[in-house]
């Protein structure tokens, strides 16, 4: 029997179940409170007051807000956020555009550069490498999220993100459920994906009606499998066929089991934080051994053709984020991508070679 790669995702976003606190946040803050101590060390090295770095972290955090959010609204939606502004405001929502955080990060820094005397270019420079650690944070609270999804592999290996389906199957059940598990199942991968049971317990010592339960599974629960988007997304459950289940009690406890198909996917955020981390490792590493060498800027051009330039092939792999993007050749994240690195090279050219000019 063929060994089936994959694993299935179902984490809670929250830290603490019921409470506000989620892994993104948290992460998204992490991004900033650790790269704002990896900038300090920079700017002791470099023998500069690293009480400085407080002040240009608050742009920084200001300006990927801002840009994040706005960004998000004018690329993916104009029409809708031009037409109800206050909704701009309404971050918590969800919507932000790593181009434009990119955006706003360069016109913020422009300014801190201005108001305190400093080249723009040895800022960038700096800058740039820290932005790639929060990249990596910012995607894993991301995968986190289960957002942001991967294309279906068309294998069996891949991330199976199972989130959504718990939620809905949670809805729908009314209260009668007290947990949802997934798990793999033995079993040959087919061309629509890989065997998994999703485990259902009801709430202890809840009597059931079986004959009740059994036409809802028949009827309801098969129809939630093909209806819902959510869940068609990630589970293949044939239409105009039984629903494969069972119903038992364990305990004086009742269960139930649904035999079905599961749609692994690329687990795209994890390639994004995963370069984002390999490029922090060579930024800092290209700054620390030659930054002597280097001429302003030159850090900061290798940045922008790198990293926008994965982020294009990584499109490839991802889900667009909204239905019009369908009917483009590129996604709005490939062609926001080209003018960044286009002022990638524009800057390498300007910096090249690696000695500083006199």
């Amino acid at each position: 029997m063929t060994e089936l790669l994959y694993f299935i995702w179902n984490a809670n976003p929250e830290i603490i179940s019921g409470f506000p606190p989620r892994w993104y946040g948290l992460l998204f803050a992490s991004g900033f409170i650790v790269g704002s101590y990896i900038m300090r060390w920079m700017y002791k090295l470099e023998s500069r007051d690293p009480e400085e770095v407080e002040r240009l972290t608050m742009y920084m955090v200001v300006s990927t807000i801002i840009g994040a959010r706005v960004g998000h609204c004018l690329f993916y939606d104009p029409v809708y956020y031009l037409s109800n502004p206050i909704k701009i405001l309404y971050i918590w929502e969800g919507g932000l555009a790593s181009h434009g955080a990119a955006i706003s990060i360069i016109i913020g820094m422009l300014i801190y550069s201005r108001k305190v005397g400093e080249n723009f270019f040895w800022v960038m420079d700096r800058i740039v490498i820290v932005v790639c650690l929060a990249g990596a944070f910012i995607r894993t609270g991301n995968f986190m999220n289960s957002e942001i999804l991967g294309l279906p592999t068309e294998s069996e290996n891949g991330v199976v993100f199972a989130k959504s389906v718990n939620d809905i199957l949670s809805f729908r059940f009314d209260g009668r459920v007290e947990n949802i598990s997934f798990l793999s199942r033995d079993g040959e991968a087919t061309d629509k994906g890989v065997p998994i049971t999703i485990r259902i317990k009801y709430q202890d010592d809840l009597v059931i009606d079986e004959e009740y339960e059994n036409n809802f599974y028949r009827s309801s629960v098969k129809s939630f499998m093909t209806g819902y988007e959510g869940i068609r997304k990630h589970i293949y459950e044939e239409q105009g066929t039984d629903l494969n289940y069972k119903i038992y009690k364990n305990r004086n406890v009742y269960y139930a089991e649904i035999y079905t198909i599961a749609i692994p996917r690329h687990p795209a955020q994890l390639y994004e934080a995963f370069y984002c981390l390999v490029l922090f490792v060579s930024l800092l590493s290209l700054w620390y051994f030659k930054r002597q060498s280097l001429n302003d800027g030159f850090i900061f051009s290798i940045f922008m053709i790198a990293l926008w330039t994965l982020r294009i092939l990584d499109e490839f792999l991802k889900e667009n984020q909204v239905a019009w993007e369908d009917d483009i050749p590129f996604n709005m994240g490939q062609w926001l991508s080209v003018p960044m690195i286009l002022l990638g090279i524009y800057i390498f050219i300007k910096t090249f070679p690696n000695k500083k000019s006199a």
